[in-house]
């Protein structure tokens, strides 16, 4: 890491990539294009007129919800607002209305329209979420330097709305969407660079505006680590020995599976026929071409390797003699594929979502949170699991950017207890429950003697005259008050 953060606080990780800056910009083009619809549209009747600017404050809040939906999955958005017993999260009432989420939504926007030029916009068709993604970008390079062994490879974001560059990959999950190309730690999986792919007019570095796609995408990932002895994996998709040659002559390894007929491969490399346990191998210089016969042909290119091989123990309790190239390959080659399954566990991302700047933007969301649990993994002397990480996240989120929560009254019940985040950080102080006009000495229900039950399986029924006036619930002045400000249990 190059920039120190308090360690027992997981948003701090999280705002190394969304920054000050970043959080402005949205606010400000959120706020801007409200103003533009309505002006364009001349809603006087629209759901705008209720409309209320956004702050900061806000679009925290917002921004947390949103990750609490891919903790608290639900199929339809308009669920988590639901007061059904059997589907009921009142936590996000406490923090805005389901109306103002949606508007917030309908809204939310990263650009100014009125700006665009599309002859001197560098990437026209991510016009929408330009400036933002190259914000985001830029913080997950300048937080993080990269251990020795990085790896490309493409990724698929879900998406099937209509857009002239949705690619199709039978290979991946998703199998149709918006395609990046990406550079990850190996070990880790650790997003450091992305170019998301929008046809012929892919944003790539003019520098290497000479080769095909497959080399260009790679250089431009690799553009900020050149020179300094980086050793990037790649697969058959980019290997060729036009590739290596460039990395070469910038002072990088490489190693990769590689198609048979690639230009410039060796005249016999695909013809040669070869027994299980066989390989046959041609070196130029530092390039090395391996074919080796497994189950099926394996061919392979690197800059760092020869013919030696190593003993594997299989998963079936075989010992089988493999090339050491192979063997790197598999340990090396899955940063992508090892990011994009763990943000696939809580996506922020939704089904519903049409537009396609704003499923982006969710997306580099979910990558923030992986690339800030990666960095808290490597910092922390405990460090939380995946899961915990994420909701200590939502959770300061809500102790720093939100006023304590309410409890919702309705009338003839008692109220319902909503958990305030801040209780275990927070200074909260005991207090009489106030009267009213019908009672001088009211009771509330404790909430930690009401969630016990008693021999016989029943539930117990507690009154005190206390209660805790931040948190909004009754609670025994002994012990309970001190149990439900110091467990996370209730």
């Amino acid at each position: 890491m190059k920039i120190d953060v308090e360690r027992d606080n997981p948003l701090a990780y999280l705002q190394l990539f969304f920054t000050e800056e970043v959080i402005e910009k949205i606010v400000t083009e959120t706020n801007r294009y409200q103003e533009q619809q309505c002006a364009t549209l001349h809603a006087t009747f629209s759901r705008s007129r209720k409309w209320e600017p956004v702050t900061k404050e806000d679009m925290w809040q917002f921004l947390g919800l949103i990750i609490l939906q891919g903790v608290m999955g639900k199929p339809l958005q308009k669920w988590y607002w639901t007061t059904n017993k059997l589907l009921a999260t009142p936590f996000f009432g406490t923090v805005m209305s389901e109306y103002r989420f949606s508007l917030i939504m309908k809204y939310f926007h990263f650009t100014n329209n009125e700006e665009f030029d599309e002859a001197t916009h560098p990437a026209p068709k991510l016009k929408k979420i330009w400036e933002v993604y190259q914000i985001i970008v830029t913080n997950f390079q300048r937080t993080y330097v990269p251990e020795r062994d990085v790896s490309v490879d493409e990724s698929l974001m879900a998406y099937k709305g209509r857009l002239s560059w949705i690619q199709y990959i039978a290979s991946k999950r998703a199998r149709f969407g918006i395609k990046s190309y990406m550079l990850c730690e190996s070990s880790t999986g650790y997003i450091w660079n992305s170019v998301i792919y929008t046809g012929k007019g892919t944003k790539f570095n003019p520098r290497y505006s000479g080769y095909g796609m497959a080399t260009s995408s790679v250089l431009t990932l690799l553009e900020p680590l050149l020179n300094q002895g980086y050793c990037v994996t790649t697969d058959n998709f980019y290997t060729s020995p036009e590739l290596y040659e460039v990395l070469l002559q910038n002072k990088t390894d490489a190693y990769g599976t590689v198609r048979p007929n690639r230009r410039d491969m060796p005249s016999m490399f695909a013809k040669k026929k070869l027994k299980t346990g066989e390989m046959v191998a041609w070196q130029k210089g530092k390039m090395m071409a391996m074919r080796w016969r497994d189950k099926k042909d394996v061919c392979l290119m690197s800059t760092v390797h020869n013919t030696s091989t190593a003993m594997v123990h299989t998963r079936g309790g075989k010992d089988v003699l493999k090339p050491q190239v192979v063997i790197d390959y598999n340990n090396t080659m899955g940063g992508v594929d090892r990011a994009d399954q763990a943000m696939t566990f809580y996506p922020a991302m939704r089904k519903q979502q049409k537009k396609y700047y704003k499923k982006i933007f969710r997306h580099l969301l979910e990558q923030c949170l992986w690339n800030a649990y990666i960095l808290h993994r490597a910092t922390g002397d405990k460090p939380f699991v995946h899961s915990e990480f994420i909701w200590k996240v939502v959770e300061r989120i809500f102790v720093t950017h939100q006023t304590p929560s309410v409890a919702v009254n309705r009338p003839g019940r008692r109220a319902v207890d909503v958990v305030n985040p801040e209780r275990l950080t927070g200074r909260h102080f005991m207090d009489y429950i106030p009267p009213t006009s019908k009672k001088a000495a009211p009771t509330r229900m404790c909430v930690v003697c009401c969630s016990k039950r008693d021999g016989n399986g029943k539930k117990v029924r507690k009154e005190t005259r206390f209660h805790c006036p931040d948190c909004d619930v009754g609670l025994c002045a002994v012990p309970c008050f001190k149990i439900y400000h110091t467990q996370d249990v209730y």
